[in-house]
């Protein structure tokens, strides 16, 4: 798998590029012919041969093979370093180190920005959250986040508590739930990913990888937000 550096806004996002050999381990894994990857894809059959067989005659543009790993990784196909394929599974990370919610701050542009070229979608979503933990966690780094994302044509949606009165990010993006308990623990969601924030007794992170969680629980998100009112003329 070769990994390249694209510049958006002054910040360096990796793209994946991948070779035939993993191409073919893909299929193989979830018993796709060539003929079933073309048509996800939108290719012809001799397309796809070409390409597995690493000919010249093939010389495919970066768009096919943006398409090609883009509905086997939809496939739960995940591609690793040294031209490693496997079955996705639910990852399950702890960061319990000095800085782990900053290190998150990271992760949601990268993975978010990946996600909006891949799928489409821009928003990040976040619910529980108190602009003053965030604060007083990162300082000013918050800004420089908030600013990037803005860049990168991403926005957050934030679900808040009732007696929410910190705003960074645009108003438009918040909006309050009646019943919110102060001491939740925020959570993210972003691309295919779950991020929750303990501040007490110490600031930690747990995120979980697995895009069938991550869909049930963004489906969830947008059913509280799009019964909820926003904040625009809110001026408490």
């Amino acid at each position: 798998m070769l990994t390249t550096l694209q510049k958006i806004g002054g910040w360096s996002v990796p793209t994946v590029v991948i070779t035939a050999r993993q191409i073919r381990a893909a299929r193989g894994l979830i018993g796709w012919t060539q003929s079933d990857l073309a048509e996800a894809a939108g290719v012809s059959r001799s397309t796809i041969a070409a390409i597995e067989k690493e000919t010249g005659k093939a010389n495919p543009t970066q768009d096919i093979i943006e398409r090609i790993r883009k509905v086997l990784e939809d496939s739960e196909v995940e591609f690793l370093a040294q031209e490693g394929v496997r079955v996705r599974h639910p990852m399950i990370y702890e960061d319990d180190q000095p800085d782990a919610n900053r290190r998150l701050l990271e992760d949601i542009y990268k993975v978010s920005y990946q996600f909006k070229r891949d799928m489409g979608v821009s928003d990040i979503l976040i619910y529980g959250l108190r602009e003053e933990d965030a604060e007083k966690s990162v300082g000013d780094y918050l800004t420089e986040h908030l600013e990037r994302l803005k860049v990168a044509g991403l926005r957050e949606k934030i679900l808040c508590g009732p007696d929410t009165r910190t705003f960074v990010a645009p108003r438009s993006s918040y909006r309050r739930l009646l019943e919110l308990d102060s001491t939740v623990s925020p959570i993210h969601v972003y691309g295919d990913k779950i991020a929750i924030v303990h501040w007490r007794p110490k600031e930690f992170v747990i995120s979980i990888e697995s895009r069938p969680f991550a869909q049930a629980v963004r489906a969830m998100f947008y059913e509280l937000w799009n019964t909820h009112a926003g904040i625009e003329g809110d001026k408490s």
